[in-house]
């Protein structure tokens, strides 16, 4: 035990004329008498007695040195050093990815940042950041351990990969100049190492417990050549026993039949299943008693695509780029215009929008866009990131030799170069409408591997609600809103809550959960008048709990003393020392017993 006032510990020399007192006490032994009338004639009494007796140990006497000398040690504050990762700023880095589900690591990763953060004080701050598919601060600077701790609480693992390097630059952003800043890592370090290896200032906390895991990685439909719908399930063993699982197979929520695979330890086996499904279907594929040590890769979820031909008609110069795309694209027949379901306009007058439209370049803009100029020369510096009708497609080596300089608040640019729109998805006359401020024919783009691509992407989304434009994609992958003038999207996540999203956003993040998502549009009176659907799948990669431990280096310019909590005990003794005061007070008053006043008539 050390102190930090250790010259305190002098007063512990008050005990002395504690016990003087005592030795000082006269023998007379005190009486109860009913009156004292009878003695008030009675003289000053003379003593012969000594002022002083031999010490004589008693309980009281005991007890009043015990509770001097706890109140002694008190202002001495004791104090043990303990050994601690924390600092006078440390930043927790918690792995939030899917392997960190495996066999208990996030709940031990979480139990043992929950257990530091009773430490945090002003002396030792804490922050908090999420190292997901999207690396975030959960709380900074705080010196709060209850904030501290629900910050910690509120993290879950799931579906997607970590990124450790984002995560740690966001906590090198934390550091303070007038505060040394450490950085703790909750993780079992992925499979790769960092680029930053060995990470300075870390302190890497393993967690890489391990268990035979059951999982799917492969989930796919296709239709028939009898018309009928079949699904692909690959399930893959990790462990190194051969098991056999059952595969249950729901549509919409209801059983549609199951099957029974059987795989080799450290191997994959498949299925090809007839399913009942109707295109826009949900078809979920289940792990039924599978005791393995990962849930979250247990299940898979896909939307049927397919569906009745949509008619398409050109109208305006068109072009034979047009025409092969519309004959290369499944799902998609050339029809006159009167009778067409979705219309090219290539060029000429802006017709009236009556249907989904996709406009290349028309003479006047549709509402909503203003028409500033002309710009030359042109190649493409912007396709917005997790757009599905970006999926597939390159765009870089794509250039255009003049294209309408427009300039909108209400459309969303797709594509862009510089500051010049090139691509925007809007909406006109409640209709989806696609606006191309260039001539197909005065780009490469129709000769360009990504035209098809795009083409048909443009196309599928136009047609809104067709199973065809679901976005499939890893966990964590953001998902593209494009919601309507005067319209918020609001979220169903595949836990069944909801989440309204704010009416300027063009992205929606929260997407780690596996499974399927669905977007609806809502109006200002609360009718949804559009709905997408989007589907987040468990990263194969992490089903096999890859774990590592992560390289650090100590920080330079570290303090000796870093490394250590001091704990001190004063608020303990003081505790003590009040308790036994009572006790005192109750031995020195002879233990009194409260009676009750008799009340006579």
């Amino acid at each position: 035990m050390r102190f930090l006032v250790p010259a305190a510990l002098g007063l512990a020399s008050l005990a002395g004329p504690l016990i003087v007192l005592y030795m000082l006490r006269s023998k007379r032994r005190p009486e109860r008498v009913p009156s004292t009338m009878l003695w008030q004639e009675i003289g000053e009494p003379v003593s012969s007695a000594v002022p002083w007796r031999p010490l004589k140990l008693t309980w009281l006497l005991v007890l009043q040195l015990v509770v001097l000398a706890l109140f002694v040690l008190s202002l001495a504050r004791p104090f043990i050093a303990e050994a601690t990762v924390l600092g006078p700023h440390t930043v927790f880095v918690i792995d939030t990815s899917g392997s960190m589900a495996m066999a208990g690591r996030f709940e031990q990763a979480q139990a043992a940042a929950l257990d530091l953060a009773e430490d945090v004080s002003e002396a030792n701050l804490a922050s908090v950041v999420e190292a997901g598919p999207h690396p975030s601060v959960r709380i900074a600077f705080s010196s709060d351990p209850e904030a501290v701790a629900e910050a910690i609480r509120s993290l879950r693992p799931g579906g997607g990969a970590e990124d450790l390097s984002t995560a740690l630059r966001l906590a090198r952003g934390l550091a303070a100049p007038d505060r040394e800043t450490s950085v703790v890592i909750f993780s079992d370090g992925g499979a790769a190492p960092l680029p930053e290896e060995p990470v300075v200032g870390a302190t890497h906390l393993v967690f890489d417990d391990h268990a035979s895991n059951l999982a799917i990685s492969g989930f796919d439909a296709e239709p028939s050549t009898e018309g009928t719908i079949r699904v692909f399930v690959q399930v893959e063993n990790h462990g190194a026993d051969r098991r056999t699982v059952e595969v249950a197979i729901d549509i919409d929520g209801l059983p549609a039949g199951s099957t029974e695979i059987t795989v080799d330890g450290l191997s994959a086996a498949q299925r090809v299943l007839p399913v009942p499904a109707t295109p826009g279907s949900v078809v979920t594929a289940r792990l039924v008693g599978a005791d393995d040590a990962l849930a979250l890769d247990d299940r898979a979820d896909l939307v049927v695509g397919g569906g009745a031909d949509r008619g398409v008609a050109v109208v305006g110069a068109g072009s034979p780029f047009l025409t092969a795309l519309l004959q290369s694209t499944p799902g998609v027949s050339i029809a006159d215009a009167d009778e067409a379901d979705l219309l090219i306009v290539d060029g000429g007058p802006l017709p009236e929008i009556d249907r989904p439209t996709w406009l290349i370049r028309t003479e006047t803009t549709p509402e909503g866009i203003d028409l500033v100029g002309l710009e030359r020369n042109l190649a493409v510096t912007f396709a917005r990131p997790g757009d599905p009708v970006l999926d597939g497609v390159d765009l870089s080596e794509t250039v255009v030799a003049e294209a309408q300089h427009t300039e909108t608040l209400t459309w969303l640019p797709l594509v862009s170069s510089g500051e010049t729109p090139l691509v925007l998805l809007g909406e006109v006359n409640g209709h989806r409408v696609v606006y191309t401020t260039f001539d197909l024919t005065h780009s490469n783009l129709p000769v360009q591997v990504a035209f098809p691509i795009l083409g048909a992407n443009l196309l599928q989304w136009l047609g809104g609600g067709d199973a065809v434009s679901v976005s499939t994609e890893p966990a964590g992958t953001p998902i593209a809103l494009l919601t309507p003038v005067g319209h918020r999207a609001r979220v169903t996540l595949p836990s069944g809550d909801t989440q309204d999203v704010a009416p300027d956003a063009a992205t929606f993040f929260d997407t780690d959960e596996p499974g399927v998502y669905r977007i609806d549009y809502v109006d200002a009176e609360g009718d949804v008048t559009s709905s997408d659907v989007a589907v987040r799948r468990f990263v194969p990669s992490e089903s096999s709990g890859p774990s590592r431990e992560i390289v650090g280096a100590p920080a330079p310019g570290a303090s000796a003393d870093e490394g250590f909590l001091v704990r001190e005990w004063s608020p303990w003794i003081v505790a003590a020392a009040l308790a036994l005061m009572a006790l005192e007070w109750w031995v020195g008053h002879q233990r009194p017993r409260f009676r009750r006043r008799e009340v006579t008539a």
